[in-house]
């Protein structure tokens, strides 16, 4: 086993194709007939409940099933991007498109594994989260969503509502549960390393947060003031 290293030449290679995956992949589906659509909807669908079920057995049999609950922010973004294929519902979209960009994009860039390519943990980690971002993707690209300005506040006051939500739910829990990392910094080297200890690095985490919401809203900002002029 390789330990890992946000450096290696693995770990930068693995994640540039997993970017390009994300990007350019929907881009085959557009004017393409319902039944590939279907097909990678599904699939998608599939590595992410495959995924959700090894972290489970992972994490909550191998070893606490205080760990294993599917309540991390990247959990809810997989059930939104799901749940938005089911429904079609817009709001499932807008979370996932948020707090999927936000988080399994960091999650990608900076995974919190031990161990590099080629172990299981780490190839789970970056499909399940690649899975997250390709189905916001194709819901952009394919299928024409986008957000509004009204929607980043919006999913600003629901990620603000689960926030506060997550310290109840791990103090009733009890150690080691440690959802949104809000008792402490996630492992492994990542961009809390220059935040401040904790408990205080989750408000510099919340900053972060709504900075990012608002920068990956900016493209589409940008769009509909060349637009309309």
């Amino acid at each position: 086993m390789i330990d890992f290293n946000l450096s290696s030449p693995s770990h930068i290679f693995i994640t540039l194709i997993c970017i390009f995956i994300i990007i350019f992949l929907p881009r085959l589906f557009v004017n393409k007939n319902d039944a590939p659509k279907q097909v990678l909807i599904m699939t998608i669908i599939s590595l992410i409940l495959i995924n959700q079920g090894m972290d489970f057995y992972r994490e909550g049999i191998m070893d606490n099933w205080k760990l294993g609950l599917p309540l991390h922010l990247c959990d809810f973004s997989s059930a939104s991007i799901i749940l938005y294929f089911i429904t079609k519902k817009r709001d499932f979209f807008l979370f996932a498109y948020f707090a999927g960009i936000s988080g399994a994009g960091m999650a990608i860039l900076t995974p919190d594994v031990l161990y590099s390519f080629p172990h299981i943990d780490y190839i789970r980690h970056m499909i399940g989260h690649s899975m997250i971002l390709l189905g916001v993707t194709y819901a952009m690209i394919v299928e024409d969503q986008r957000p509004q300005l009204k929607d980043v506040h919006r999913i600003l006051i629901s990620l603000s509502i689960l926030l506060l939500l997550m310290y109840p739910i791990n103090y009733l829990l009890g150690p080691p549960a440690n959802y949104w990392y809000v008792f402490e910094k996630p492992p492994g080297f990542n961009v809390t390393e220059w935040m401040r200890e904790a408990p205080y690095h989750m408000i510099d985490i919340y900053l972060l947060a709504v900075i990012v919401c608002y920068l990956i809203y900016l493209p589409y900002f940008i769009k509909d003031k060349m637009n309309s002029r």
